[in-house]
């Protein structure tokens, strides 16, 4: 792919957010291995669209355009020293696939290969991919879902038994797994081969009622973060005391749900507003109720981007905590909303609606 081919998002991307030419700056960047830079790019980036009031949605949509025209950048690089790398194609799993990535979102990628290079010049291309992506702010996967992984290259019947293995068979996979090899894309290489695997991986589970079952166990130990009284459930001890995760204690469960749905309606949205709003239009869920999961996102989504803005100023790693007795009271208010609307669909799907 040459390094000024753009792969679509989900959604409108007419209006990028970006500067003009930053393709060609990144490029030139990559090739001279100066990408710290780009860290600075990506902050100063979001505390503009924020301060313009742009929507977390937006937002969301257009950082992971921003990262993934470093990572075309990093990869066009390598690929004039290690030209097999054009036959191959460089995917993105997880918050990156659905195009919802805030600051602080790590790598998990995989490389779809049709050919097989020397082993040890494969070691060394993933490796320094990797670590380029680091060093331009993205930071390493501490799970190694990376492409300096084995476990995370392959042709495509290698790809499909793995991820078939992983979704069917609970023994083989973390929980976190099979919502984050569920959503994927291709942002180097060849589009139609990746929505290939996507469109037989998604046939497999929709058709395997083992797959989709192990899916919904993964919301049943969903607990609503609120007392009977109202109260917020946080954390009890550690450095965390006295905070709720917004990722792990709802939003998570927000996406892993609303995916649920898209599987089994066979959607062919990758983003989760826009899955919303299929299901919306479908009639699967209602109008109100969808609604109040549109401005559950768009709250839990700009909270973890102003986290990230703040946590860069205090100069430590982004992460996904707030403090609820610390909030403005009606921010307290939309947050129990937002609770609410998101158990009230975990719900629904573990009772079998529209299953």
């Amino acid at each position: 792919m040459k390094s000024d081919e753009k792969w679509p998002l989900n959604g409108d991307y007419a209006d990028s957010g970006m500067p003009c030419c930053l393709d060609e700056e990144l490029l030139t960047m990559a090739r001279e291995g100066k990408l710290v830079g780009i860290r600075r790019t990506r902050l100063d980036l979001v505390q503009d669209w924020i301060d313009e009031g742009i929507s977390a949605e937006v937002i969301c949509k257009r950082l992971t355009r921003f990262n993934r025209e470093v990572i075309m950048a990093v990869l066009e690089a390598h690929a004039e020293e290690f030209p097999w790398l054009r036959q191959c194609s460089f995917l993105e799993f997880g918050s990156g696939g659905r195009a919802e990535q805030v600051l602080g979102s790590d790598q998990d990628n995989g490389l779809l290969m049709d050919i097989s290079p020397d082993e040890d010049e494969l070691d060394e291309c993933t490796q320094s991919i990797v670590i380029a992506l680091d060093g331009a702010g993205l930071a390493l996967c501490e799970g190694g879902v990376m492409i300096s992984n084995k476990e995370w290259r392959g042709d495509f019947e290698t790809w499909m038994h793995r991820l078939t293995s992983w979704l069917s068979n609970p023994a083989e996979k973390g929980s976190w797994q099979s919502g984050l090899i569920l959503d994927f894309t291709a942002v180097f290489g060849s589009q139609a081969a990746v929505q290939e695997m996507r469109d037989h991986l998604w046939e497999y589970v929709r058709t395997k009622p083992i797959a989709v079952s192990l899916l919904i166990q993964e919301l049943t130990d969903y607990r609503l973060p609120l007392t009977f009284y109202g109260s917020f459930i946080t954390e009890r001890e550690g450095p965390w005391h006295g905070y709720l995760n917004i990722k792990k204690s709802v939003l998570a469960h927000l996406t892993n749900s609303v995916r649920i749905l898209a599987l089994k309606y066979d959607f062919p949205q990758h983003n989760t507003c826009d899955r919303i709003r299929q299901l919306i239009q479908a009639g699967h869920v209602s109008d109100t109720h969808g609604q109040l999961l549109l401005e559950a996102w768009e709250y839990l989504q700009r909270k973890r981007l102003e986290i990230g803005l703040t946590c860069d100023k205090a100069g430590i790693p982004p992460h996904n905590y707030i403090k609820p007795l610390a909030l403005p009271s009606e921010e307290q208010k939309q947050l129990k909303k937002s609770i609410h609307a998101v158990e009230k669909l975990v719900r629904l799907i573990q009772a079998g609606a529209g299953l």
